[in-house]
């Protein structure tokens, strides 16, 4: 129980092992160049430039120590992304959802799906993501259809630039309870077409979504997550999506950039463009340093709530005072007599008198 469909007609790999987070953005700075449209690769095929991504090693970095991997910080993702959508957006977008999805797996996935595709991750294998469309307006969910025992998949969805070369897509779909789910597909299964004939990024621009019709998909039961919609607030997915996201756009605009000191530089565009992108860059930092805390369990006060006393002050002196003994007892209550007129022991009134 907790196994999911391995993907169909795909070659064994074998991934590079990248061991630091500086080693991470290295390869990063070497795979993006890769993809950059202006360099010396830019005669390739966009099939050799994916197999040579799934090779680096950048697909399995965010992967828990528990399972293999270096799981390096939210920080070193944005980079990696804002790195990667500099050169590419379709590079930039590719890593986006392999890494929002591995954050799906780890939050709701059960133990088997993550052993599964944790360890796919680090020998290349690349989860992509979609959304259901409807008559040109994109939805929340795709409705599942339960017919006889079974659940099928029909619809129309946008998923990642060159999903049909990834392994596993992740789609949000409405289940016969009414709750939003994660649902894991092979992306070659039967009933699964791709409207798209190549996947060669738009040279210029924003890489277009790919449309995926979906007709009579076979759904297995161990391919569904956690419904998202437990969470009593929004879960951890949620905010690496949004943080990556704004990371390709901080990798876009270190391109424009870059455009701009290519052409004509005006000093005082560059400079503006350059506090712009300063101050993006360490916002989006101080937000995945917050992401990172949420991963380990911990609120928005995680450096308070980590070295504040659990209980409360007076406890706290109360047992401190208890276990000083009698001496450090008398020593603070001789202390407080000080302060006031001497006054006769009550066991020593009558000898006074």
């Amino acid at each position: 129980m907790g196994t999911i469909s391995p993907a169909l007609d795909r070659p064994v790999r074998t991934a590079a092992v990248i061991g630091t987070e500086d080693e991470a953005m290295t390869v990063a700075r070497t795979v993006a160049g890769i993809f950059d449209l202006s360099g010396p690769a830019a005669n390739s095929t966009a099939e050799a430039r994916l197999d040579l991504l799934s090779r680096s090693g950048l697909f399995g970095i965010s992967v828990p120590t528990e399972h293999g991997g270096i799981d390096v910080s939210n920080t070193v993702l944005v980079g990696v992304c804002a790195e990667a959508a500099a050169h590419s957006a379709a590079l930039g977008e590719i890593l986006a959802a392999h890494f929002t999805a591995l954050e799906h797996i780890r939050s709701f996935g059960m133990e088997g799906q993550r052993n599964t595709l944790f360890a796919a991750a680090l020998s290349g294998a690349r989860l992509a993501r979609a959304a259901g469309r409807r008559n040109g307006v994109e939805l929340d969910a795709l409705p599942l259809s339960i017919i006889g025992l079974t659940h099928r998949l029909s619809g129309e969805a946008l998923s990642t630039p060159c999903t049909r070369h990834a392994d596993w897509m992740l789609i949000p779909v409405r289940a016969d309870t009414g709750k939003t789910v994660g649902l894991l597909l092979a992306t070659r299964i039967e009933g699964l077409r791709y409207a798209a004939n190549t996947c060669e990024p738009a040279p210029g621009g924003a890489q277009p979504a790919e449309p995926v019709l979906f007709k009579d998909v076979l759904i297995d039961g161990d391919v569904f997550l956690h419904a998202a919609g437990d969470a009593p607030q929004p879960p951890v997915p949620q905010a690496l999506d949004l943080l990556l996201d704004a990371s390709r756009h901080l990798g876009a605009g270190r391109r424009a950039l870059r455009k701009v000191l290519d052409d004509t530089p005006e000093p005082l565009a560059v400079g503006l463009l350059s506090a712009r992108l300063a101050a993006a860059e360490a916002m989006a930092e101080e937000a995945g340093r917050a992401i990172d805390a949420a991963q380990i369990g911990l609120a928005g006060q995680h450096r308070t709530n980590a070295f504040a006393p659990r209980r409360p002050p007076w406890r706290w002196r109360r047992r401190r005072r208890t276990a000083s003994g009698k001496r450090g007892y008398l020593k603070r209550r001789e202390r407080s007599q000080r302060s006031r007129p001497r006054r006769w022991p009550r066991w020593n009134k009558a000898a006074a008198c």
